[in-house]
């Protein structure tokens, strides 16, 4: 099984609220799934994909879609 880490954050309530709604309208299966594709979209704009792609080896099962290529991890 892949190594995880939880990760504990403060954030707004209204972000918490807007991530909801998204999970609400089924963009994301749940908070974790949201947040981990927040995560990729935030390395790769300052690290570039390969860089989010291999944070995220091990960490995460199902497939991402990193600058326009599904990656399966």
């Amino acid at each position: 099984m892949p190594q995880t880490i939880v990760v504990t954050f403060k954030v707004p309530v209204e972000l918490v609220e807007k991530l909801d709604e998204l999970v609400r309208m089924g963009i994301f299966k749940n908070r974790s799934e949201a947040l981990r594709h927040a995560l990729v979209m935030l390395l790769n704009k300052y690290r570039g994909g390969l860089f989010a792609e291999e944070a995220i080896r091990g960490g995460y099962q199902g497939t991402l879609q990193i600058e326009g290529d599904d990656i399966e991890v």
